[in-house]
């Protein structure tokens, strides 16, 4: 060993060279490890207090800190350690010694290189020597304050998390037998980290232990709820369903390591700013960053301000190889104003002496680096782009050996450049579990960040869903997460997460140390909008009116006006592209703002005044998409996938209609009238949500009629009172009016009813009617829906035979009219008919084809009654195996749309289920439910066996 090393991975000790470990006394332990902890970095006399003594200080604190760091002092020399290593600074002390010196330090270090190692074996090797600086949990000698309970939490997370990902490694390289024992003892252990239940049920399985696989994640799951009241995450459900298929991918064996031929050459000499926080979330970028490094001599890290490039830059210095350079040097340009001299700057920063500004002091800046293999990490180009890539497309040709990192929010755009897009961290989904949410990227900066200046900080599951929300809501920009966790020293997380509708007056709190424009959010966001011409200034700001993206095109109808011609925001557009200030998908040629970028756009655009105008012109091209679009979702054709995607634009659309209650409700009535069709395969009760807002508003009686008549078509299957009342009264004003098609398709919307009670005679009357005067309009479609109908009325009557007959002649016309929604929703429903005649393997057939259909084309109304119907077909037929996923997902489905009637299906399939073990408690609990949820919305035969069954089973 050629230096000191303090050990904190266990007991605390002290080390130098070539001397035995010394064991502090108790009460050192704890100073020495809180120093140890930023070693170099001055640690404040407030900051050392607050880690020995936490609340409960002495009489004279000052004094008490300086005789512990004498006996520190006296405690190194005794080790065989300078006693100056431990200097007075203010203000207060400073450890100088290098990182490399602390094992934890050497630690997290090992474990980077193990996760941009090139092959597994390498990687393997790191994490043995990270692993292996571990003597026991860390700090384990050093007292119990809330510094020392929060870094020893930090510390084990950071273990735990080398470790699985070690796990990971053998498991994804075919070495699961040999893990199988380690992974159940840790499990045991931590037996609600999911990451590692999920890696023993993968390491399980492809060892031939299916059954015992999936105990584990039965376990996981019954401790989760009883525990935490949650449910596995989306990612365990979805390996557990596929191990059910059998449908996981082999592993991937080890490549050998490739033999070393030469010796390896030493370390470049990096002249990088040590490490003073934790590195979090970017290992993927880190690797790729450094992976095109080797292949390109100019790598440009473009993003918003704000996303972390500085921070990813000064990393791969960090581990940057002799391959790669041997030489570090960092060239800093934000303090430059935009007319400056860059190439000067690039000479001062390197120390050479120039003959003059310029072109001379660029060639002087070539000349010291012509022989020498040098890494030029060059910061913030953004704002004197054009001169920075004139001086490094100078230095590039000048030089062999030289190479280029540079982070600017728009490319260099020199020959040779390579760009990397450095996007934000990853955030987790909104359903996900506990320990998915600690997981997460995003999450772990926040913690880490929050806990630096409230070190007792722990993620319940209550604050583990509003740390979650702040990531999302910031859109996992790792500045502006920073500067909401340094709010964690005086307010709880769900208060951050409240107070993030105002989030430029909240994030106003970047160390001081950070340049000015990283000191509050809106001040980086300042710096990136001062920078653009006024043009793009304009058309920023009215993007902002979008929500969730918007097309070329639609920025042209929208945006062009005032300044801004329709013919100009195509160029600018792509100009704010590639400033980072929007976002593209080259894929689906749709762009976006970042919700933090949006929010600024937006009080940008209050502050022109240009609010109201936007708006409309936003409605406007809804209204137009609408009308466009919503008739023919139904049939083959992009017009779903169209409203999906911009279902946020509609949404905000109707929101602008219902807000204005001054203003006349027609353009509302009209956009949703137009939406009818797709709401009523998707969110239908966001539809109703809507047009009961916009009809209390008043409205001709045409555009009345037409909304009444879609509110009640988005009940049909779940009819209200209400909506009941709604079909008549569209049918009545329709009928004033002398609208006949309209009349007829409101006959058929009132028909409807007749699938749970009336007089059947009556509803076929009013279909015959509607079938007479409509014909073939439509492509023949409502002359479909005519035989959908009265095949609903028949399997109400049980008249089975004859709905089986009408199902088949409703789905012919539909085929010919290319409907492919209606198709699935009628083929659901042969099954259910076929069902009830004894047909179950034909039943089985056209469920199954029914929910393929439904999943294909994205109708989940369809899809979760499709399943239920499917899953209690099974069950006729003995075939259990499947049931549980598909009723689970059905009820899951249900939830989300607030389907009302799938998960009375739902919950008497998992009462049959009970029956097949023996439990009938079980199933008539939730018999029970079955019965409170469907109420009257079901065919009297089904209500009439699910009482039967409910009896059957509470008179066990």
């Amino acid at each position: 060993m050629s230096e000191p090393l303090i050990r904190v991975l266990g007991p605390v000790e002290v080390q130098a060279p070539g001397r035995s470990p010394v064991s502090p006394a108790p009460s050192v332990r704890a100073l020495l490890a809180r120093l140890a902890g930023s070693p170099g970095r001055v640690m404040s006399a407030d900051a050392l207090t607050d880690a020995l003594w936490g609340e409960e200080l002495p009489a004279d604190a000052a004094n008490a800190l300086q005789i512990r760091v004498s006996k520190l002092r006296r405690v190194l020399a005794s080790a065989g350690l300078d006693a100056a290593v431990l200097t007075t600074r203010a203000p207060g002390y400073q450890l100088t010694l290098p990182p490399e010196a602390v094992d934890a330090h050497r630690f997290d270090k090992a474990v980077a290189r193990a996760r941009t190692a090139a092959d597994q074996d390498t990687a393997l090797a790191a994490y043995d020597e990270a692993l292996g600086l571990w003597r026991g949990p860390a700090l384990a000698d050093v007292g119990e304050t809330d510094w020392v309970r929060a870094e020893r939490l930090r510390l084990e997370e950071l273990r735990l998390a080398a470790l699985e990902d070690r796990l990971e490694l053998l498991v994804g390289t075919g070495r699961h037998a040999a893990v199988v024992g380690e992974l159940e003892s840790m499990v045991a252990e931590h037996p609600l980290r999911e990451r590692l239940h999920r890696l023993l049920m993968l390491a399980l399985y492809r060892a031939g232990r299916q059954a015992d696989a999936l105990a584990v994640e039965q376990r996981l799951r019954h401790r989760l709820a009883e525990e935490l009241g949650i449910d596995p995450s989306p990612d365990l459900r979805a390996l557990t369903e596929a191990i059910l298929r059998q449908e996981i991918p082999p592993a991937t064996p080890a490549a050998p390591a490739m033999p070393a031929t030469t010796p390896a050459a030493p370390a470049p000499s990096v002249a990088v700013p040590a490490r003073l926080s934790s590195f979090l979330g970017r290992d993927a970028d880190l690797r790729t960053t450094l992976q095109e490094l080797r292949a390109a001599r100019l790598v440009t890290l473009t993003g918003p301000g704000g996303v972390g490039k500085t921070t990813l830059s000064l990393e791969t210095a960090r581990l940057v190889e002799p391959a790669i350079a041997d030489t570090v040097h960092i060239i800093r340009l934000a303090a430059l104003a935009p007319d400056a001299d860059v190439a000067e700057a690039f000479a001062a920063q390197l120390g050479v002496q120039t003959p003059g500004p310029g072109a001379s002091a660029a060639e002087a800046v070539a000349e010291h680096l012509k022989q020498r293999r040098a890494l030029l990490v060059v910061d913030n180009c953004e704002h004197v782009v054009d001169a920075a890539a004139v001086v490094v497309d100078h230095l590039l040709q000048a030089t062999t050996d030289v190479r280029v990192l540079a982070t600017s929010r728009e490319a260099l755009a020199v020959a040779g450049e390579t760009q990397i897009a450095v996007g934000p961290l990853a955030v987790p989904d909104e359903t996900a579990a506990a320990d998915a949410i600690a997981a997460s990227p995003a999450v772990r900066l926040f913690l880490d960040r929050a806990r630096s200046v409230r070190p007792g900080l722990q993620l319940d599951a209550d604050a583990a869903r509003a740390v979650a929300s702040i990531c999302r809501r910031l859109d996992g920009m790792p500045l502006a997460i920073e500067l909401a966790a340094a709010r964690a020293k005086a307010l709880p997380p769900a208060e951050i997460a409240d107070r993030l509708r105002d989030r430029f007056a909240l994030l106003t709190a970047g160390p001081r140390s950070s340049e000015a424009r990283h000191r509050t959010l809106r001040a980086t966001i300042d710096w990136s909008h001062d920078l653009l011409p006024e043009g793009e200034r304009r058309l920023l700001r009215r993007l902002a009116v979008f929500r969730g993206g918007w097309t070329l095109a639609a920025a042209e109808q929208v945006c062009g006006f005032g300044g801004s011609e329709p013919a100009d925001i195509p160029d600018l557009l792509f100009r704010l592209v590639d400033q980072s200030l929007v976002t593209a998908d080259p894929g689906t040629g749709r762009f976006r703002l970042l919700v933090t970028i949006r929010e600024y756009a937006w009080m940008k655009l209050r502050e022109a005044g240009e609010e109201d105008d936007c708006r409309r012109r936003h409605l406007a091209h809804c209204i137009a998409m609408a009308e466009q679009h919503g008739p023919l979702v139904r049939y083959t054709g992009p017009a779903w996938d169209l409203l999906v995607e911009d279902q946020d634009n509609l949404r905000a659309a109707i929101e602008f209609c219902i807000e204005r209650t001054a203003e006349s409700p027609e353009p509302g009535l009209r956009l949703a009238a137009a939406l009818v069709p797709f709401w009523n395969y998707g969110p239908r009760y966001e539809g109703v949500r809507a047009i009961t807002a916009l009809l209390d508003r008043g409205g001709s009686d045409v555009a009345r009629a037409r909304a009444l008549q879609g509110l009640a078509l988005l009940y049909v299957y779940y009819p209200t009172p209400e909506s009941r009342a709604a079909a008549r009264e569209s049918l009545a004003l329709f009928a004033a009016l002398g609208l006949d098609h309209e009349a007829a398709v409101s006959r058929i919307v009132v028909a409807f009813e007749g699938q749970y009670g009336g007089d059947p005679d009556e509803h076929r009357e009013l279909i015959r009617r509607s079938r007479e005067d409509l014909g073939d309009q439509d492509h023949g479609w409502w002359h479909a829906m005519t035989y959908y109908v009265e095949a609903l009325i028949n399997l109400r009557c049980s008249e089975f035979e004859d709905s089986v007959r009408d199902w088949r002649r409703s789905l012919d016309l539909l085929g010919a009219a290319d409907d492919r929604m209606m198709s699935s929703a009628a083929r659901a429903h042969l099954g259910v008919a076929l069902r009830q005649t004894g047909r179950l393997e034909e039943a089985l057939a056209q469920l199954r084809s029914a929910a393929d259909e439904c999943r294909a084309y994205g109708s989940l109304h369809g899809l979760a009654f499709a399943l239920v119907h499917l899953a209690h077909t099974r069950l006729d037929l003995g075939q259990t195996e499947r049931v549980p996923a598909e009723l689970a997902e059905a009820d899951e489905i249900s939830r989300r749309v607030r389907n009302p009637r799938n998960p009375a299906w739902a919950a008497w399939g998992r009462a049959r289920l009970a029956l097949t073990r023996g439990d009938a408690a079980a199933a008539a609990d939730d018999l029970r439910r079955a019965l409170e949820l469907l109420e009257d919305r079901e065919f009297p035969w089904a209500r009439d066996q699910l009482r039967a069954a409910y009896a059957a089973a509470a008179g066990h």
